[in-house]
């Protein structure tokens, strides 16, 4: 699991979207979660959210958030997945949110027999940049 997680964050961070502009992101996010054995919802929002549930029984859902989108930054760290868009990166961990949250969607995938709980997990697009994402995200049915 350790190097799936060091792929995708390294694919995220090489190929950064800014806030509002998270179409090629949130693709990957949803391919990787079919990939895992989800059937996401994109778009959520009206937005590039996506989200993904583990339903287990008929109660309420734990819900996992992690956003996507990058910042207006020029990368200069030389980095062999160092983001190819210019003057575009991932300079504050959004890239390694949404890694983290794709490794829980798989482990958690895989222990759905000891699950008590649902869970859903929501990928927010658009937090950089007022209002953000999330009001958008709550109206498409994130909670």
């Amino acid at each position: 699991m350790a190097s799936q997680l060091v792929q995708w964050r390294r694919h995220l961070h090489a190929h950064p979207e800014l806030s509002g502009q998270e179409r090629h992101t949130a693709a990957f996010i949803a391919e990787t979660l079919r990939g895992i054995g989800y059937e996401p919802r994109e778009n959520v929002g009206g937005m590039h959210g996506v989200i993904a549930e583990l339903r287990v029984n008929d109660g309420p859902f734990v819900a996992l958030r992690a956003d996507t989108d990058a910042l207006p930054v020029s990368e200069e760290t030389g980095l062999d997945f160092a983001s190819t868009t210019p003057g575009v990166m991932h300079a504050c961990g959004h890239d390694a949110h949404t890694s983290m949250l794709l490794g829980a969607a798989a482990l958690l995938k895989r222990r759905a027999d000891r699950l008590r709980r649902n869970v859903r997990f929501v990928f927010q697009p658009h937090e950089e940049s007022m209002p953000g994402g999330a009001p958008a995200m709550i109206a498409g049915g994130a909670l």
